[in-house]
């Protein structure tokens, strides 16, 4: 069973994760490291699939504003569960940069933060565990209501 939650459901994950030093698949959409990416960028860019990069926790989100147009995904590496950095770099990436592509949570992120990384604009989680998965779908039920502005509505208070 895949743990890759998106719209609110699991979903089977196409994509490979490309970690550091690790072998490029060659075919199908990969998640490549932005060092990587940069490194071959015209190459990468004129490939016949789709591209993504991930940014670890040092990686700003200006790191990849020159190629948002070519890049299908952007994943977020959370170091660890305490480290927000990845709620501002999704943030900055939606609203000042306007990217309209997927954002992906991965790493090490709690279930009971996965509500406030999607308010951020982030739309995909790469859950670590089954369990992990089902929590993080059990915890989503109760937001009905959202006062406070966010990347995927407007606040209350602007709705009347």
């Amino acid at each position: 069973m895949q743990n890759l939650i998106k719209g609110g459901q699991r979903q089977d994950d196409l994509w490979t994760l490309v970690e550091e030093d690790a072998p490029i698949p060659v075919t199908g959409p990969i998640i490549l490291p932005l060092a990587l990416y940069r490194a071959q960028k015209s190459e990468w860019d004129a490939a016949d699939r789709d591209i993504g990069v991930w940014l670890n926790d040092e990686q700003m989100a200006e790191d990849v504003t020159d190629s948002l147009d070519d890049l299908a995904l952007i994943a977020l590496r959370f170091p660890k569960f305490a480290d927000g950095r990845g709620f501002s770099k999704a943030r900055l990436l939606r609203e000042r940069y306007r990217y309209q592509g997927e954002i992906r949570a991965i790493g090490d992120f709690l279930p009971d933060q996965m509500f406030y990384m999607g308010r951020c604009g982030i739309d995909t989680f790469a859950c670590r565990t089954e369990e992990e998965a089902a929590t993080a779908l059990a915890l989503q039920a109760p937001f009905s209501v959202r006062y406070q502005s966010g990347t995927d509505s407007t606040p209350l208070f602007e709705r009347r």
